[in-house]
């Protein structure tokens, strides 16, 4: 089925992914950075981003769940892991693998783009590209929550047997957008964007991050993506080469 619908749309070494996971549970009280859930929780999320952007570099573990619906209304969940790094603001990598021997890879180096899938190097460059569903590129879901706004009240929860804030959020799509021509593109097929992030209370950074995205496949069906992303090593000695 044209290898699976193109699988239904559409290197470094990074490191191991971070001990022990499971969902996070709610726990009484967290403050973050003297902020607790009661406080300012659009400076807490702002500190978060800030320090996110300024590391030296992260590593991060992916998991998505992407749902689809074939032209018949058959619907399918498709599952996808894989890994990422980033060094500075100029360098960045992740692999995604899923089903149907699906590959989904992106490196930036410097500015020069690279992408791959199971078939190979691809001739566009963009880091929108490199996750199942429209908008769910891992480089795209570190921009939503980097341009994102508080929505809602924060909550206190335990995540890996640490203390967090968890902050639902909304991204400005339309700044998004703006980053790039490929982003400026893929936002016209993005319906909603809905994420939630986990700030650690001991050092104020962003620990976990989990978006769902609302978006039209190429045949103008709906799907919706949700990927997590888990940082650890924040300053680490990190070569993406």
């Amino acid at each position: 089925m044209a290898a699976v619908l193109a699988l239904a749309s559409s290197c470094a070494e990074v490191g191991r992914p971070p001990q022990g996971g499971g969902a996070p549970t709610a726990s009484p009280t967290a403050a973050v950075g003297g902020v607790a859930a009661s406080g300012d929780q659009a400076a807490t999320l702002a500190r978060a981003v800030e320090r996110l952007s300024q590391a030296k570099s992260y590593r991060f573990t992916i998991q998505a769940v992407y749902h689809w619906r074939t032209p018949e209304g058959q619907e399918y969940d498709w599952s996808f892991d894989g890994e990422g790094a980033v060094v500075g603001s100029n360098r960045f990598y992740s692999v995604m693998q899923g089903p149907a021997d699906s590959l989904f890879r992106m490196k930036m180096l410097d500015g020069k783009v690279i992408n791959e899938d199971a078939r190979g190097q691809r001739s566009e460059v963009s880091t929108s590209f490199g996750g199942p569903g429209v908008g769910a590129a891992p480089y795209t879901i570190i921009s939503y929550l980097k341009n994102g706004a508080v929505q809602g009240q924060a909550q206190a929860a335990s995540l890996n047997g640490a203390e967090t804030l968890r902050l639902s959020f909304i991204p400005n799509l339309g700044k998004v957008a703006a980053m790039d021509a490929s982003h400026r593109g893929l936002q016209e097929k993005v319906q909603a964007v809905q994420g939630s992030v986990w700030v650690e209370a001991t050092t104020g950074r962003v620990s976990q991050e989990a978006v769902t995205v609302q978006s039209l496949d190429g045949r103008g069906l709906p799907q919706t993506t949700t990927v997590t992303l888990k940082f650890y090593d924040y300053d680490a000695a990190i070569e993406i080469n």
